[in-house]
């Protein structure tokens, strides 16, 4: 942390003249021998400050009292001195608020600000981060209120020890992407101001120190070593000013963790060794590099020396917090159960465990394995979830190991109080980006915890287990897409007035617009503007922040922790229908099959060689090559494989998917369900459609009520000298979008937008007033940033042309069903937790329950032919699964008269999902519910007929008599 602020002082501030010439230069003589022991002997440090108070208290000498207190203060935070922190600040506030001089001392205002931060700071080293930035925000604000013009070297000094300040409690609370933004931020403010802030180079170094802990802590290892190294190359220059060894061991430890993290143990331990010359026993983080130097041990397999760092780690640890529960002593326990763990004395490393969980509540005592703390009472919640998560492994390698049933139904129930956790923990975590960081960082535990209830189900046949696993499964399924959902619930129904809404939709609009300013700027251009989205982020956030915090509704719907249950979704399915929820988890496909009176749970193989055949049938399918017949093979094993044992457990042929992993690739109503035959397609059985989660799924299912269907349509032309394309993609002319679009409008009260006028402008004046949407027109699948795929458009003078996924994240439609006919708008970004980060998904986002999309670059004369039918089949009343598959299945049978358009490629890659009922119930649904109406009145009609001539025939009902 930055300590040149508090010198700045002396800069600034003259020594009072006093009546003594005697006790002026006591005072002074007792300051500077205690700025002289200031990083070197606490005790004569203490001693000197506060001889230097009360001589200058004798005086009134008021300069001296307050940069005595000020000092002292920082001394004590140098030492984490906490206890004499808190005192001091309390003498120093007492002083302002009692002693009647200060109402004549013209710099009090000034030593209020450093008040307020010393209160921010004292709370930060208590790691009470709320508390830290409230006094750390008001005291920016304040500095941010005066006019740039007119701030004192002071001022600038401060604002960068806020931005260094602001950044770290970000890190400390899970916001990455802030506290990024924070650190270089205060790195551009210092290289501007360096001629009015002393000593800005260190500073400078300072806080690109503090940006390497946060690529660390998000796995950014390269960049983390490469400032880290740089960090410490300065300082070290400077290791002769006891004032900066902090740095250059908090350097040194940084970059030896880095290294044992990524398992590169010997440059570990020779980065660690560098270190012994600075005495870093002496430290107060001293005990963090006995872990690393024990984790570099553990990782070269020397578990005697692993042991011997761990237990001084631990030692450490319990004396710096008087022996009382800490996070700091859960992390030398945990390390000392990974050890015991790794060397297979399970039962002894589990305890160890056990022992660290007890840290993170003071009323959690409990050695049984069965019980966890309760997640509401914990405060470090991010260290919990990771020893949890550890925890969770261990029981499961014990099961392993020991074939002990007990272990795994210990760990079943710490993977429920994982899941808890997460959902406590969720609402931290605010950017899109630091969200993804902790779906990535716990879902091997979701699934650790499916592969637990399989074998637990297996074992004891308890089908609640298959229940429980449906649930984790759920969990770990489009997590931002649900919030996003449940956030726009939150938004119409939490009692949010309509001002403040609008305030966070201009917000979400000026986020997006310097995204992308800096996503197509110059090198030049980016800091200024990483400056300006970093203070809108920022203020986004704690608008975010109060309307959760003002408004108790919104909150609750928003962060609604609830997902679908297994009983839930078996209810929901309709007749001859069933769901199919796949998870990957390393060289095996976990699955389970729902329809409306079964349930089963399969473990099916998913070795490199079965992904390999995934691969290899989307490349095959989306790359026509009508000479490589190996497609069909990839096909038919996929079938085999992972198509064909689901199957087996349901008679339904309506079938609902869950994609997981390398599956989002395969269109399955494409696959072969023979060896022999080429067009064993299973098109011809099932009918297939997709869905991100069931609790998704389920809430898709709530149509929208309309009293007729309108349909808006966009077809841009592309105008060009380059060669026609006969596919969708690479802004080539399309010969047949327009045809497709006059083709389909003939079915619904449509507008179509053609040409020139299928602007975005066009879009966004007329999206609200109809309910069906379809884009017949190019689009772009951006792999490596999803945010920048896009479906292009005419350009006019108001918009550009192309409709990113960023944009669409900030549309809300009301539309019932969107139609994405270009290529790989279902395609994207593979991401845990997330599935395919595509164009569809951002329609998905903005509130379309029902999205038909393609996969690749699709054919533009048959995605034409299919469309044509797709709509003529909805008019007709087919729900949409079932309109596309007749589209595709005339398609096969009588538009493709050569059996090499048969190919997958030509018809496969359009895909539907979402909800699947009907537009429509008119036309034929309607003639045969007349029909069946007037068959039962002719029926009724001849029986009451038959009636009358009963009465009134001799012969009725008599027979011959026995008489």
């Amino acid at each position: 942390m930055k300590y040149s602020v508090l010198f700045l002082i002396l800069i600034v501030f003259s020594i009072q003249k006093v009546a003594s010439q005697n006790t002026e230069i006591e005072i002074e003589n007792a300051f500077n021998k205690a700025v002289k022991n200031h990083y070197t002997n606490k005790d004569s440090a203490y001693f000197y400050y506060e001889k230097t108070i009360r001589l200058a208290d004798k005086s009134n000498d008021l300069t001296y009292i307050f940069n005595g207190f000020l000092y002292l203060i920082n001394a004590n935070g140098y030492y984490l001195d906490l206890e004499n922190y808190k005192k001091n600040i309390e003498r120093e506030e007492r002083f302002i608020l009692e002693d009647k001089r200060i109402a004549n001392f013209p710099e009090i205002e000034t030593y209020k600000d450093y008040l307020l931060f010393d209160r921010g700071n004292y709370h930060y080293k208590l790691k009470q981060y709320a508390n830290s930035k409230t006094y750390f925000q008001k005291l920016y604000d304040k500095i941010d209120a005066i006019p740039v013009e007119q701030r004192t070297a002071m001022d600038l000094a401060m604002m960068s020890s806020l931005y260094s300040f602001l950044g770290l409690i970000y890190h400390h609370t899970n916001k990455y992407e802030l506290a990024s933004y924070s650190f270089k931020r205060d790195i551009a403010h210092l290289t501007k101001y360096k001629d009015s802030i002393a000593e800005w180079e260190s500073d400078v170094n300072n806080s690109k120190k503090l940006l390497a802990q946060v690529y660390t802590a998000t796995k950014n290892f390269n960049d983390a070593n490469r400032l880290s190294e740089e960090v410490l190359a300065f300082y070290k220059k400077k290791q002769h000013n006891p004032r900066f060894k902090n740095n250059i061991l908090s350097s040194f430890l940084l970059i030896a963790k880095n290294y044992s993290e990524q398992g590169r143990y010997d440059l570990a331990l020779q980065k660690l060794d560098e270190v012994t010359g600075y005495k870093y026993e002496e430290n107060p983080y001293a005990s963090e590099f006995d872990l690393v130097y024990g984790d570099s041990y553990l990782g070269l397999k020397n578990y005697e020396k692993a042991s011997a760092y761990y237990n001084n780690s631990l030692d450490k640890a319990l004396k710096k917090h008087n022996n009382k529960k800490h996070q700091d002593v859960a992390a030398a326990y945990a390390r000392l159960g990974k050890l015991y763990i790794s060397q297979r004395n399970i039962n002894k490393g589990l305890q160890y465990y056990q022992l660290a969980l007890m840290q993170f509540d003071n009323e959690f005592n409990s050695k049984d394995l069965e019980s966890n703390p309760n997640p509401l009472k914990v405060d470090y919640k991010t260290a919990f979830i990771k020893i949890l998560r550890e925890k969770l492994e261990a029981l499961n390698t014990a099961h392993d190991q020991a074939k002990e049933v007990n272990y795994l139904k210990m760990a079943h129930n710490t993977s429920k109080t994982i899941i808890v956790t997460l959902d406590v923990l969720r609402p931290e975590f605010e950017s899109k980006l630091d969200k993804q960081f902790l779906i990535n960082e716990t879902y091997p535990s979701f699934q650790t915890a499916v592969s637990v209830a399989y074998i637990l189900y297996e074992t004891t046949k308890d089908p609640i287990y298959i229940d429980d696993a449906f649930h984790f499964m759920e969990k770990s399924k489009s997590i931002s897409l649900l919030e996003a959902h449940r956030n726009a619930e939150a938004t119409k129904y939490g009692n949010v007035p309509d001002e403040v809404l609008v305030k966070g939709h201009e917000f979400r609009a000026s986020i997006s617009y310097f995204e992308q300013q800096i996503f197509n700027a110059s090198p030049d251009e980016i800091p200024s503007l990483s400056d300006s989205l970093s203070t809108i982020k920022n203020n986004y956030y704690n608008y975010i922040g109060k309307i959760e915090k003002d408004y108790a509704t919104y909150y609750a719907m928003k962060y609604n922790p609830d997902v679908s249950s297994l009983k839930e979704v078996q209810q929901q399915l309709g007749h001859n229908q069933a769901l199919f929820s796949y998870l990957s988890a390393d060289k095996h496909l976990f699955l389970i099959v729902i329809d409306g009176q079964k349930k089963g749970f399969l473990k099916l193989l998913f070795n490199d060689e079965i992904k390999t055949s995934v691969k290899n049938l989307y490349r095959k399918s989306s790359k026509l090559d009508i000479s490589d017949n190996s497609i069909y093979e990839d096909s038919y094993t996929i079938y085999k494989t992972i198509l064909e044992p689901g199957l087996l457990k349901t008679h339904a042929s309506d079938l609902i998917i869950l994609p997981d992993d390398v599956l989002y690739y395969i269109p399955f109503d494409a696959v072969q369900t023979s060896n022999s035959d080429k067009a064993s397609f299973l098109i011809h059985t099932h009918a297939v459609s997709y869905a991100n989660s069931a609790t998704l799924y389920q809430k898709q299912q709530d149509v929208k009520k309309v009293k007729s269907n309108r349909l808006l349509v966009f077809a841009p032309t592309f105008k060009d000298n380059r060669n026609i394309e006969q596919e969708r993609a690479d802004m080539g002319p399309l010969l047949y979008n327009t045809i497709e679009a006059e083709n389909i409008a003939q079915y619904f009260n449509s507008k179509v937008f053609k040409s020139n006028e299928a602007t975005i402008s066009n879009l966004e004046n007329e999206v609200h007033s109809y309910n069906l949407l379809h884009f017949a027109t190019h689009a772009s699948a951006n792999d490596e940033y999803p945010d920048y795929s896009y479906l292009a458009f005419s350009k006019d003078s108001s918009n550009s042309n192309l409709l990113y996924v960023k944009d669409i994240y900030n549309y809300t439609f009301n539309a019932d069903m969107a139609t994405l006919s270009a290529c790989e708008t279902g395609f994207g970004q593979l991401q845990k937790g997330e599935g395919m980060l595509s164009l569809a998904r951002a329609f998905n986002y903005a509130g379309v329950p029902s999205i038909v999309t393609t996969l690749w670059k699709i054919s533009d004369q048959s995605t034409s032919d299919i469309m044509h039918d797709f709509y003529k089949n909805l008019s007709e009343g087919l729900d949409k699964k079932e309109a596309l598959r007749q589209a595709k299945i005339k398609y096969l049978t009588v538009n493709a008269d050569d059996v090499l358009l048969q190919h997958p490629y030509y018809w496969s890659g359009i895909i539907i999902t979402g909800n699947t009922s009907p537009l429509t119930s008119t036309n034929h649904v309607l003639w045969a519910i007349v029909g069946i109406v007037g068959l039962i009145i002719i029926l009724l009609l001849v029986k009451k007929l038959l009636k009358r001539k009963d009465a009134t025939d001799p012969f009725a009902g008599g027979g011959r008599s026995t008489n």
